[in-house]
């Protein structure tokens, strides 16, 4: 068995790419690359281009529009103060152009490459699952590619709402370092992970309670309470400090 895939889509201007740097670590490298003007491609190893990480989960967020039991999925990752949206979606409701968007770069793809990523990407799953899940491991990257040092991730699955017949999932991978910003609200819902709160202006928004540092009382849903969060999700949902 391989420890390390990776492969390129490629089209007439912009390509996708595939890459799992080993088996034992929890995620893979999605990469879109644009083709330059001297005919040559960018190079995610020279910094050029867009690559994200994925998680376990994204990967099965993915593999569920690809299998077309979702609709789409859009991830947002945030770190520091990059933010990068992902979106991986149908065309149309025939479901046979899938359209990959990785900040400003877009991707379409058709039969047979359709085919040939749900394959990696299940094989790569199953490989994950068995082998990066379990004991220890060193990361062996083989691909230079430009990453920063990021070290402690959460993930916090945003919604999920009937489209179709389908799903819609969206994501939000954020990171762990800790720069926060304080706002007032009242506690509207609580769920497992996440508050629903209600702003000033009368808009609602869930936060997951892993972006609150500060405390706060569950049961006090009549009176504004001041909380401390992540700066992140302020600027995703362009709350006012």
């Amino acid at each position: 068995m391989a420890d390390f895939h990776t492969k390129t889509f490629y089209g007439q201007k912009t390509s996708v790419r595939i890459t799992s740097p080993s088996k034992e670590v929890p995620y893979i490298f999605l990469s879109c690359i644009s083709r330059k003007p001297n005919g040559s491609w960018e190079k995610p190893s020279d910094g050029e281009g867009k690559t994200v990480r994925l998680s376990i989960e994204e990967i099965i967020c993915i593999l569920e529009v690809l299998n077309r039991r979702s609709a789409n999925w859009r991830g947002y990752h945030v770190f520091k103060e990059r933010k990068t949206e992902i979106y991986v979606g149908w065309e149309d409701q025939s479901r046979q152009v899938l359209r990959i968007i990785i900040g400003e770069y877009a991707k379409k793809l058709r039969f047979p490459n359709l085919n040939f990523m749900t394959l990696m990407l299940d094989h790569i799953l199953n490989e994950k699952i068995e082998f990066a899940t379990s004991g220890t491991f060193e990361a062996k990257t083989k691909e230079n590619v430009e990453m920063d040092e990021e070290t402690e991730f959460g993930l916090f699955s945003e919604h999920i709402v009937a489209k179709d017949g389908l799903h819609i999932v969206e994501t939000t991978e954020f990171s762990m370092s800790r720069d926060t910003t304080e706002i007032e609200a009242k506690i509207k819902v609580e769920s497992p992970k996440a508050l629903l709160i209600i702003l000033d202006a009368g808009e609602e928004v869930w936060i997951p309670k892993s972006t609150i540092h500060s405390e706060y009382d569950v049961k006090e849903k009549e009176k504004s309470q001041k909380f401390i969060v992540d700066k992140w999700i302020i600027e995703k949902y362009k709350i006012p400090k």
